[in-house]
């Protein structure tokens, strides 16, 4: 029997293993002034799937141009599935490649994308573009809401850019991955399907063959003068189409008017202005720049009036014109108002108008709280610190995060580190601590910021890039905040003891016959309970999806009378108790 069990075993571990399919990225440097001398990498989430690969660590998979051809290049064994990655010219977040909105993954993401088959492929891009070096690449998209129906070939587009021959009426399949009724495709060609114009003409299909409704663009303004094409001016490497309806060159949906207005009163305005940004601007998200709002009665409310086509999409004001640097500040939206770190806007009907107090959830401008000390403090005694130090970043500082980072100090040597300052502003304030500086020689670097999930530990919120910021809603009263343990929203733990009380824990009966009850005042940290046998087996098992704060009723009835082992494992040690079943 036990042969039959390996067996079994060792076939399911090949399954796993055949599972994976060799992927190579190549990535051709020919265009940049010169590779690194740190090296040149892909970063990605390829880490969720094979836990060989680290996930998003900007210097951990080094690629490597064997031949000298300026192509450097990588093989991963991956499993089918979908993943996010982006290349870097260098070992660290600074040198990522800025990836053209065309090939990113969507919705304010930047990164690239890729889905990978039951067999080896491979894909080969110029730094910073969405296809090979010289060649230019364009995301072609239809809408179509407003057909009666699709064929069930689906859509395609064809033109003069297919290579080798134009005009191929199934050769450039659309998909609609995310159901919206907006198809698209990347295809990407050479110089050579340019007119003497540099223009390219193509159509969409409802279909695969020109037997199928195909669009007559004639009289149109996107249309080829005197002709039933479309035409694109290829100005760009990197390019996109309007999603316009299919047969037409407007929208199928009349857009929302949307009128975003924010009150300043509070704020010093930035000499680089007020702006909005987020994932409904077109043709590229979240530039920070490109929306300008305006005060035209001088009142601190300043608007801004755009057209967005109806949906849900993130958004922020930025007082300046940057994400960072001088005189430039974007918001810390408040935690009971932010989705993932962003304002949301839902757009709907002919017109709306989504008013706001920068930094704050309401219309109206609350006043903030007086300015007052606060002192920071972190335990570093479960960490080794880097030799550049510990340091406090946040959205309370000149300039503001990293580029305006505090040193910490550790005067008594106790392991606490300290920091105090002065803060005025906005109630809630938004903070991390670092271990390592992370803006040395003027250069953000993320690697050493804290990485612990403050959402989940109840002492933070969503940075809306995937990691998370500590939060403390101050009254202007001044405070010494208690020493968090670095990565956590607790203290560090002492003892079992200490740790015991931390989340309330209470275990009845004991002795227990049929039910053993576990309640808990905060099971957060609690990843999972296991009740273990005198030979080291464990009886029952009860995962964290399964916990909650109050009674976790453990059916001991069946298990032989004796001693057992209760172990709760949690994010800060483990919690043992013995138990007796009668």
């Amino acid at each position: 029997m036990k042969k039959i069990y390996f067996f079994a075993l060792f076939l399911c571990a090949s399954l796993v293993v055949s599972a994976q399919v060799d992927v190579t990225f190549s990535v051709d440097l020919n265009n940049e002034a010169a590779p690194s001398a740190d090296g040149v990498y892909i970063a990605g989430n390829f880490g969720d799937t094979n836990p060989e690969y680290p996930v998003w660590n900007p210097s951990g998979i080094e690629m490597t141009d064997m031949d000298m051809d300026g192509v450097y290049e990588v093989t991963l064994s991956l499993l089918p599935g979908t993943y996010e990655y982006k290349f870097l010219n260098g070992n660290d977040w600074p040198f990522n490649e800025s990836v053209p909105a065309p090939c990113q993954v969507g919705g304010g993401n930047s990164n690239r994308e890729i889905t990978v088959g039951m067999e080896a492929m491979s894909s080969l891009v110029c730094f910073g573009s969405c296809a090979a070096c010289n060649e230019y690449a364009v995301l072609f998209r239809v809408d179509m809401t407003a057909q009666p129906a699709v064929n069930p070939n689906g859509v395609h587009v064809a033109g003069s850019f297919q290579q080798p021959t134009a005009w191929q009426a199934g050769d450039t399949p659309l998909s609609d991955e995310d159901g919206d009724g907006v198809w698209e495709v990347l295809a990407t060609f050479t110089a050579d399907a340019l007119d003497m114009d540099g223009n390219i003409q193509y159509k969409f299909i409802n279909g695969n063959d020109w037997a199928n409704p195909n669009e007559d663009m004639t009289g149109q303004d996107c249309a080829v003068p005197g002709g039933g094409d479309r035409q694109l001016a290829v100005s760009e490497f990197n390019m996109m189409t309007d999603a316009y309806c299919f047969g037409t060159c407007s929208p199928c949906t009349a857009p929302t008017m949307v009128t975003f207005q924010v009150d300043m009163s509070l704020q010093t305005v930035s000499p680089n202005g007020v702006h909005v940004a987020g994932a409904f601007q077109t043709p590229d998200a979240w530039q920070p720049g490109a929306t300008e709002m305006l005060d035209d009665d001088m009142d601190g409310v300043y608007e801004v009036t755009v057209p967005v086509q109806p949906g849900n999409y993130a958004f922020k004001f930025i007082n300046g014109n940057n994400w960072d640097g001088p005189d430039n500040d974007n918001e810390a939206v408040p935690g009971e108002c932010a989705t993932d770190g962003n304002r949301l806007l839902v757009a709907e009907g002919e017109e709306m108008t989504v008013t706001y107090c920068y930094n704050q959830c309401g219309a109206a401008c609350v006043a903030d709280p007086d300015p007052e000390e606060i002192t920071f403090r972190v335990d570093m005694t479960e960490e080794t610190v880097d030799a550049a130090g510990v340091w406090l970043i946040g959205g309370f500082t000149t300039p503001q995060w990293q580029s305006g980072a505090t040193q910490m100090t550790d005067v008594d040597e106790d392991g606490i580190y300290e920091a105090t300052l002065t803060v005025d502003g906005s109630a809630e304030m938004q903070y991390k601590f670092t271990n390592g500086d992370p803006y040395p020689n003027e250069t953000i670097d993320d690697s050493v910021s804290e990485t612990g999930d403050f959402l989940e530990g109840g002492c933070g919120v969503s940075n809306g890039l995937g990691a998370f910021n500590r939060t403390y809603l101050r009254d202007g009263s001044g405070v010494v905040l208690e020493a968090v343990c670095y990565n956590s929203c607790a203290t560090c733990i002492i003892n079992v003891d200490e740790l015991s009380s931390r989340i309330g824990l209470n275990v009845y009966p004991n002795p227990s016959q049929d039910v053993l009850n576990i309640s808990m005042e905060d099971a957060t940290t609690v990843n999972t309970i296991e009740l273990i046998n005198q030979l080291g087996q464990t009886v029952i098992n009860m995962n964290k999806e399964a916990l909650s704060n109050n009674s976790n009723a453990l059916n001991v009835s069946a298990l032989p009378s004796g001693f057992y082992t209760l172990s709760i494992f949690t994010t800060n040690g483990v919690i043992t108790k013995k138990v007796i079943k009668k």
